[in-house]
């Protein structure tokens, strides 16, 4: 069975780090592929054989921010249908407002417990696997001021 693809993108190795420990115990399933900057995930979606499933992406990323690398994404014809998934440590509306304008399929607030994490990116590994919008969307009904979804 091919293992589902998750591209973290995101500048703090902390944060990237406790998202590969909310993803323990899924490696038969996925694959958490990690770049710290913008550039670098342009190069490895150019280089991938087959397209993440998901990407998580940070919006406040040093040079290239996530704003600008989600307009990006969005723009090519390789991967700009892959969901992707804004992440920021603010719920503001600017940034809401933003992520939804640009493309992406959600915005999460990043959670300073490690057992909101866990549990978010267990219910973002089960859409990844069944249907994505439907599982934002109960994500979102349980976790209004930390999940936003766009239809």
């Amino acid at each position: 069975m091919n293992r589902k693809i998750i591209l973290l993108v995101d500048d703090d190795c902390d944060d990237a780090e406790f998202f590969k420990w909310a993803m323990k115990g899924t490696e038969e399933t996925f694959a958490v592929k990690f770049v710290n900057s913008g550039d670098a995930a342009l190069n490895l979606l150019s280089e991938l054989d087959a397209l993440p499933d998901l990407i998580l992406l940070d919006a406040g990323m040093p040079k290239m921010d996530g704003w600008e690398l989600l307009k990006l994404i969005k723009l090519d014809l390789k991967f700009g249908n892959v969901p992707v998934i804004m992440m920021a440590t603010s719920n503001g509306p600017k940034g809401i407002d933003e992520a939804h304008s640009l493309g992406a399929q959600a915005y999460i607030v990043k959670p300073s417990d490690f057992g909101a994490l866990k549990l978010i990116m267990q219910q973002l590994c089960v859409g990844v696997q069944t249907n994505l919008k439907s599982t934002l969307e109960s994500m979102h009904a349980n976790l209004p001021e930390n999940i936003y979804t766009f239809t």
